[in-house]
């Protein structure tokens, strides 16, 4: 499956993906704008997780390609919950060739969501900001999310307790005339 999206399609995994993205869990910039945290990750580790990637059901993830620079990310829904239609949404872009804040981003978060809407029925996409992360928080409210609250000292990075923003977007709330081309 492929999905276009203006300048960005969306495409499964490929092994020749796995060096992108192995350098984006392990650029500290990327893990500090990041709720969750991870160890730095090795070339044999990531294989392995590589191999386990068919077997997950509740998570969809999809590497962020462009014409002009090859894959530069990937954008993914977690926590999949097919019975009430809802899932978490994460998205990455490297921080190689200074390609943020040049609307690759925002059609990858576009694109994602019209297919979970409008392919795989879901009904509510949520996120999980790190308080500081404003760029981030900017391109969920771009995209139509909306602020539900604050939890507060939910995540422990650089020597404090940060507060994290949850936001949602359910499928009443969409462009519905933005057209995506799924191949």
């Amino acid at each position: 499956m492929i999905i276009k999206y203006e300048n960005i399609t969306l495409r499964a995994i490929e092994e020749s993906d796995l060096e992108l993205l192995k350098d984006m869990i392990n650029d500290p910039e990327i893990e500090n704008m990041m709720t969750g945290f991870s160890f730095p990750v090795s070339t044999y580790e990531h294989k392995k997780w590589f191999n386990t990637l068919s077997n997950e059901h509740n998570k969809l993830r999809l590497i962020v390609d462009t014409k002009e620079h090859g894959a530069i990310g990937i954008v993914m829904l977690t926590n999949i919950d097919w019975k009430n239609r809802n899932a978490e949404f994460h998205i990455k872009i490297t921080g190689k060739h200074n390609l943020r804040g040049k609307g690759y981003g925002t059609n990858a978060t576009k694109a994602l969501l019209k297919y979970a809407f409008e392919q795989l029925n879901m009904h509510c996409i949520y996120s999980n900001i790190i308080e500081y992360n404003i760029a981030s928080q900017r391109l969920t409210e771009k995209c139509g999310f909306k602020q539900e609250g604050i939890l507060r000292d939910r995540v422990y990075k650089n020597g404090k307790y940060n507060n994290i923003v949850v936001s949602s977007i359910n499928n009443n709330h969409i462009n519905k005339n933005e057209k995506i081309k799924i191949n």
